[in-house]
């Protein structure tokens, strides 16, 4: 029952491929059917390989990456499981989903009973809990914090003869400058922290789309204990 729930967890999701694009609708809809009819590890290979065609193929979305994760995870290939769940993460965002199939696809490796995620997933949460395009808007919002409030400074730089004869203008310019202050402290702060998450994701993004073609996709029966 539970192989189940987890079999069809992402097939009836929304559309992720463009309407024109027939030869890969097909197979997405193929792949589906083939993952809802598996019964053995076998079977949920054969619907692995369909979903890895897509990728093949150029597509690449969250649903997709899911259920190609979920689909070795059923055929008991955990190490190319958790990479699938991995990618997922970068375009879905940590969901929990992808949390309790990702720490099953751990589990499933030799030595690696009860396995619990990652330390950095706790300790660098932001990281994986928003997908990349969200890390990337909140990076590119924070610069334009920072240069908003080098701007509201220049603007507002102490003047003298505020100073000596224009009191009320002279607290007007302290308030904007406590302001642009604000914005220089958060901008620079999420420009750093997602800016550099951003990029590293990209990077991870890059390095695993070149060597996803070697990877090599089994089945093996799980044990009992492995079984999700």
């Amino acid at each position: 029952m539970k192989r189940a729930i987890l079999a069809v967890l992402l097939i009836a999701c929304c559309s992720v491929l463009h309407a024109d694009d027939v030869s890969a609708r097909f197979l997405w809809e193929q792949a589906n059917a083939r993952m809802a009819a598996a019964r053995t590890p076998e079977d949920y290979l054969l619907a692995a390989r369909c979903y890895n065609q897509l990728i093949g193929d150029g597509v690449r979305n969250g649903p997709l990456f899911f259920n190609l994760g979920t689909a070795l995870l059923l055929a008991g290939d955990g190490e190319n499981a958790a990479a699938a769940f991995r990618r997922a993460e970068r375009y879905m965002g940590c969901t929990p989903e992808i949390r309790m199939n990702l720490r099953q696809s751990l589990a499933a490796q030799p030595g690696q009973p009860d396995a619990e995620l990652p330390w950095d997933h706790v300790v660098f949460f932001w990281h994986y809990d928003e997908p990349l395009r969200v890390r990337t808007w909140i990076a590119l919002s924070g610069w334009l914090l920072l240069w908003s409030g080098l701007l509201l400074r220049r603007i507002t730089c102490p003047k003298v003869e505020h100073t000596l004869q224009a009191p009320t203008p002279r607290v007007r310019a302290e308030r904007l400058r406590s302001f642009a202050n604000s914005f220089l402290f958060f901008g620079a702060f999420l420009l750093i922290v997602f800016a550099s998450s951003a990029g590293f994701s990209l990077l991870q993004e890059q390095m695993d789309d070149r060597a996803w073609s070697e990877r090599t996709l089994v089945s093996k029966p799980l044990t009992p204990e492995q079984t999700p």
